[in-house]
């Protein structure tokens, strides 16, 4: 009788401390969600995208969309040169447009071609990317549009600021979890999961 009386109270404890642990992981995780998404949204306002749409799907014309492509890049050193936050990249790059419009129109002039070529400053909607290198969460950017003849084809997408699509460049964003979040890496910890994990292993002493 007297053991029976003194496990009821401990099989009490145990419920409520399981209670307890999950109340702290639905604060921790929902802490962790929205950390995560600071930072996403963190990593959408410091980004200028690239962003250039082939006349067509042809074999023809997305060949031509990566010659444009190549010949946009090779100007973006010395338009971004001076660029010290996203705010300068945006500013460099709208003042160099009609520079880059002639540089796309001169590149498919070259190879004979007669398509139209539209540059213009976006924010646009993307959704989230893996590149290989680097991931980029889904969200609102700022983005370099060039559309070239119809614009129906497929796409090609990069990054123009931090320069990650430009040479060999090393660019990385000035804040730490925003490059851990798009260069990989990222982890959330508190103080609070450290002690759920603590709770957990109090309950698995009682069981």
């Amino acid at each position: 009788m007297k053991q029976r009386t003194f496990r009821l109270p401990v099989r009490r404890a145990a419920v409520e401390i399981g209670v307890a642990l999950g109340l702290v992981l639905t604060v921790v995780l929902t802490a962790a969600l929205w950390h995560r998404q600071q930072v996403s949204a963190a990593v959408c306002a410091d980004t200028l995208r690239l962003h250039i749409l082939a006349n067509s799907d042809t074999i023809e014309d997305q060949l031509l969309k990566l010659k444009v492509r190549d010949a946009v890049l090779t100007e973006m050193p010395d338009i971004l040169a001076d660029a010290d936050d996203k705010a300068d990249a945006v500013a460099a790059v709208n003042a160099a447009q009609r520079r880059l419009q002639k540089t796309a129109e001169d590149t498919l002039r070259r190879v004979g071609s007669a398509q139209t070529v539209a540059v213009r400053l976006e924010q646009a909607e993307f959704a989230a990317r893996d590149y290989g290198s680097f991931r980029l969460p889904g969200g609102t950017y700022t983005a370099l549009r060039i559309e070239l003849g119809k614009a129906e084809g497929h796409n090609w997408f990069c990054v123009l600021y931090p320069e990650l699509c430009i040479g060999s460049s090393e660019a990385q964003y000035k804040d730490e979890a925003e490059n851990a979040l798009v260069f990989g890496g990222y982890e959330v910890r508190f103080a609070l999961l450290d002690g759920a994990k603590k709770l957990a292993d109090v309950i698995r002493g009682i069981g």
